[in-house]
């Protein structure tokens, strides 16, 4: 039997940074916002972003619901560039990044190369996100990569967030797999990904391309390839 293994999505496989920019830049020009006050689409982009990561951290929290998510985010953005938005136009501008960014299919570098051997050497391959459900689907559909998984688990389906312990656990149960013996789980979250699995007897690889080392981690690698050099013990 080979090792069972979890991977995360964005930010791990799915290249998040250069898709989002691609959909928010998209979406600046459907709705004119140069003409509201926001001359700058970089601006734009790097308001969103912060707004984004605030939201998240609520969401995962447990204080905001995705719905609320998927509007705030916008509104932040603008008050934080002065520029002045209502509700209506923040809720499009949410409706049309989640109808666009999935679309785009822009991956990390070395992820089907990964994938492929990973699959060749027979490893059991699931994926377990914190995105939402009818988003991380399409997502994964578009770039070619349902052919290596088993399923895609998202935090909608399961119920609960990494890095929640029952996120991992109901994960695992939700496979059928019996006895898995060793688990593996890759992302690029320290929290949600590597230390959630490692409190659970699972072995981490945080997917860590810059920044200092996590020493608690399992193991660390800078690029994607290098997940294939390590002992993935079943």
């Amino acid at each position: 039997m080979n090792a069972l293994l979890f991977f995360d999505l964005d930010h791990t496989l799915w290249d998040f940074e250069t898709n989002s920019r691609l959909a928010l830049t998209q979406g600046y020009d459907a709705f004119d916002l140069g003409a509201k006050g926001i001359p700058r689409v970089e601006d734009w982009i790097e308001a969103y972003e912060e707004a984004n990561d605030l939201c998240w951290a609520e969401y995962r929290a447990g204080r905001m619901t995705k719905d609320v998510l998927r509007g705030q985010r916008f509104l932040m953005a603008s008050e934080k560039l002065g520029a002045a938005m209502n509700e209506d136009l923040a809720q499009r501008l949410g409706q049309h990044y989640i109808l666009t960014s999935p679309h785009q299919t822009g991956l990390i570098q070395g992820t089907h190369a990964l994938l492929s051997e990973l699959q060749k050497r027979g490893h059991d391959m699931w994926l377990l996100t914190n995105g939402f459900e009818e988003v991380q689907h399409l997502k994964v559909d578009r770039c070619g990569l349902s052919t290596y998984f088993h399923g895609v688990l998202t935090s909608d389906a399961l119920g609960v967030k990494k890095p929640h312990p029952d996120a991992f656990l109901k994960a695992l149960e939700s496979t059928g797999v019996v006895n898995p013996g060793q688990i593996y789980m890759i992302g690029d979250s320290w929290e949600s990904d590597i230390e959630g699995a490692q409190n659970v007897g699972w072995r981490g690889v945080h997917f860590n391309p810059s920044g200092s080392v996590e020493p608690g981690a399992w193991k660390t690698v800078r690029r994607l390839e290098e997940v294939l050099a390590l002992p993935l013990i079943p």
